[in-house]
């Protein structure tokens, strides 16, 4: 009885340690360009977020408060061959539309992007993608959300992509 009870216990460690080693987007995206010095990724600490909201507080507290409950952001960048890069992590994404869903769009004459995201077992969403593709410099830029993300916040964002182009 004790050797079922420890293997039980030891079997769900197991099961819970794996399921909190889920990678997110752009860790799955750099696997693939390991060595390509033409695309970069940064990781954005929670504390260095709060420091840049801390100036820009009495505009948009709102966006400040979403930004507390996020746990990273990572923002990965191609500088050159971007739209190549584009369609890598798009198709990457479509590949993946069980744990990833399209959320909206936006496009203009020199920009275009959309954003994706990953909901829990309970709906919440738990990861935002928004990848972006600057036509004219032919720039990739993503940028990968994870914690408690709110409808809210993720309106706010895409509003603002809207609104710029």
């Amino acid at each position: 009885m004790k050797r079922l009870l420890i293997l039980l216990v030891t079997l769900s460690y197991c099961l819970v340690s794996n399921a909190q080693k889920e990678k997110d987007f752009a860790s799955k995206f750099m696997e693939q360009f390991e060595y390509d010095t033409a695309v970069n990724c940064i990781t954005v600490s929670p504390k260095m977020m709060e420091q840049l909201t801390k100036n820009d507080l009495g505009k948009r507290e709102h966006l400040a408060e979403a930004i507390q409950k996020l746990k990273s952001a990572r923002i990965i960048t191609a500088t050159q061959n971007g739209e190549h890069y584009y369609q890598i992590a798009e198709e990457l994404l479509k590949k993946n539309s069980k744990r990833f869903s399209h959320v909206d769009k936006y496009q203009d004459k020199k920009n275009y992007g959309s954003f994706y995201s990953r909901k829990d077992k309970t709906g919440k969403t738990v990861e935002l993608i928004l990848i972006h593709l600057d036509n004219k410099q032919n720039k990739l830029v993503v940028v990968n959300l994870t914690g408690d993300i709110d409808e809210e916040f993720i309106a706010s964002l895409s509003k603002n992509f809207h609104n710029q182009n």
